[in-house]
């Protein structure tokens, strides 16, 4: 039996895709098709509307804690970034240095859990908010590399693949975006090995 637990903000929530749980709910589905047993292996959403990385730095641990179980592997996927760079009032609600301090201060503890990885956030419609997460994609890419934490990119392929087309609001995908997203995760070597082992 294996525990997952994905945090973040409403992508991962999945705002838009209610009816099928989003890209976390979707990701298990197709986790399953692959052989992994849900149940009793769990998937956890715990993606809260409007969480910059600083509301989850101070959340995710707690909610984490209330979800493990003694002798029961855990496996931690961060993704957010969206709320840190946007910029509702002209300025974005966090600097890019904080968002990555942020997330480096996030991992080095999760790592005390289980295993971990970071996702990018995907892209959104607004030019100037993709300007923003590339390169928050890239300082999160940076601080993965220095401390050893897997980080996967999914801005780019999302980017390439036509992603920004199914976000009726420019910011959260409906069921095609949430299952690109899906299906992009369920090709890294990584979290298929964590699914098989």
């Amino acid at each position: 039996m294996k525990l997952f637990h994905f945090f973040g903000d409403s992508v991962t929530l999945g705002v838009n895709d209610a009816p099928a749980g989003g890209w976390v709910a979707r990701l298990a589905g197709k986790a399953a098709e692959s052989g992994l047993p849900v149940p009793p292996d769990t998937f956890y959403n715990l993606g809260v509307r409007k969480n910059s990385s600083s509301m989850i730095r101070e959340r995710w641990e707690d909610e984490l804690k209330a979800r493990t179980m003694e002798g029961v592997p855990s496996f931690l996927f961060f993704c957010f970034g969206t709320v840190d760079m946007a910029a509702p009032k002209g300025s974005p609600n966090l600097p890019i240095g904080e968002s990555a301090a942020n997330a480096r201060d996030i991992l080095l503890r999760a790592r005390e859990y289980g295993h971990v990885v970071l996702i990018s956030a995907p892209p959104v419609k607004d030019s100037e908010h993709n300007q923003r997460l590339e390169s928050l994609c890239t300082a999160y890419a940076s601080i993965c590399a220095a401390i050893d934490v897997p980080f996967i990119d999914i801005f780019h392929p999302l980017m390439k693949a036509g992603y920004v087309q199914d976000l009726a609001d420019g910011v959260h995908p409906g069921p095609n975006g949430n299952d690109m997203i899906a299906s992009l995760l369920m090709e890294s070597p990584l979290l298929t090995d964590w699914f098989r082992e």
